[in-house]
């Protein structure tokens, strides 16, 4: 009787092992792809270039900086937001 419940035990920790190994082989390959899109988008920021943020604000990027960007929106305004929260390049 208690080789039977270890058997089980022991065979479910194995699928739960390679589930988990799984899982993590997907990830890594979703993160590289999500790195490098995001390297592609920090290093052609350029001025005149039109862009999304993070919080779904749509603008034009007035000026560059070390850290943040100048991000001219619609209304004429100008706000100072970090370069890392640019999602989108717009075409």
């Amino acid at each position: 009787m208690w080789t039977n419940i270890l058997y089980s035990s022991t065979a479910l920790i194995i699928i739960i092992i390679l589930i988990a190994v799984v899982v993590y082989v997907v990830n890594i390959k979703n993160l590289k792809k999500q790195k490098e899109h995001f390297k592609n988008i920090h290093q052609n920021i350029k001025v005149g270039t039109k862009v999304e943020v993070l919080n779904g604000i749509y603008g034009k990027i007035a000026s560059v900086n070390e850290d943040t960007v100048d991000l001219k929106v619609k209304s004429g305004v100008i706000i100072e937001v970090s370069r890392y929260a640019v999602t989108k390049i717009i075409k």
